[in-house]
């Protein structure tokens, strides 16, 4: 229904997009738009860890980049497809893609300076949006420390 108001389907043309997207986006959301408007830009630190969530993370991006009235600025941990769509990746995402209690043992302390590295790089990105994608026990630790962190943190998108 929101995309008939959107695109107005019988003459082609657009509706005013900025309008209807206050209207169909809840409070947080508007706020991360205004916040986004008065910088310029929005930023978004986006995490995946898993082939599965680069193409989700890489659709998300290329929507986001359509819908944003604003230019839209990522950074995070992605794999080549969220890399193609503008990602700055901290480091690449097969760092922390690892699955199992017998092989994450060997890479635990690996994967525990990842995690800071990545917190750092959330810290000076200071973004207006955090996405996860896939790789839970990485991304629910991030969001738990970065929640203590960052304190006009405006929106957090869990994908799992």
């Amino acid at each position: 229904m929101w995309f008939r108001k959107i695109w107005n389907v019988d003459g082609g043309n657009i509706v005013g997009c900025s309008r209807l997207m206050r209207r169909y986006t809840s409070a947080s959301s508007r706020r991360v738009l205004d916040m986004a408007a008065k910088d310029g830009e929005l930023r978004v630190f986006i995490v995946s860890g898993e082939v599965s969530g680069d193409t989700i993370g890489f659709r998300l991006m290329a929507s986001l980049k359509k819908l944003s009235p604003v230019p839209v600025r990522f950074s995070g941990v992605g794999g080549t497809m969220m890399s193609n769509q503008g990602l700055k990746s901290v480091f690449p995402m097969e760092d922390i893609a690892v699955m199992g209690l017998l092989e994450l043992l060997p890479h635990l302390n690996k994967l525990r300076l990842k995690l800071q590295e990545t917190l750092e790089a959330a810290l000076l990105f200071q973004p207006h949006v955090v996405v996860t994608v896939d790789s839970k026990g990485f991304s629910f630790r991030l969001l738990k420390q970065l929640r203590g962190n960052i304190n006009h943190l405006l929106g957090v998108l869990v994908i799992l």
